[in-house]
């Protein structure tokens, strides 16, 4: 990421992927095919290691993306930064932004604080922001990012 000079970083997030249970299925698709193959069951052993080798290539070919989204708080600005291939980052200074909201749709916000953090801005360009996913963040640990968005727009007392 690309920081100012003198700006400092609060808080940086990801997108919510829950890859964890993904991998604890895999692991046990692998365990279930040895199982069958130990007992003289080829083609049930079979299945299970297609659906194991399909399950791994769909996880990684999710992770991939997800692994390079960022969403950074600084003190000036909130940047949203993605892309594997073409590196892209958009920015919105906190001047700009003149309202923010955080949603927590249940059952997800119970997992690793997953939110949505709209924010709106000032502007003529307000509307390219929008295009570019700076309007709606949707992240885990939404509710320090979203205090923490709420401190840095406060003023020093």
């Amino acid at each position: 990421m690309i920081l100012e000079p003198s700006e400092q970083v609060i808080i940086a997030t990801r997108p919510l992927f829950l890859w964890e249970p993904l991998v604890l299925v895999d692991a046990l698709l692998v365990v279930v095919a040895l199982y069958l193959s130990g007992i003289a069951q080829p083609a049930p052993a079979a299945a299970a290691l297609i659906v194991f080798a399909l399950l791994t290539l769909w996880i990684f070919v999710r992770w991939l993306p997800w692994s390079v989204r960022w969403f950074v708080l600084t003190d000036r600005r909130v940047v949203s930064r993605w892309g594997l291939l073409n590196r892209n980052q958009s920015a919105l200074l906190l001047d700009r932004v003149q309202d923010a909201s955080l949603s927590r749709p249940f059952p997800l916000s119970l997992v690793r604080d997953y939110g949505v953090i709209r924010l709106e801005s000032a502007g003529i360009h307000s509307e390219e922001r929008i295009t570019e996913g700076l309007h709606e963040l949707a992240m885990t640990h939404a509710s320090a990012f979203y205090r923490a968005l709420t401190d840095a727009q406060t003023p020093n007392r």
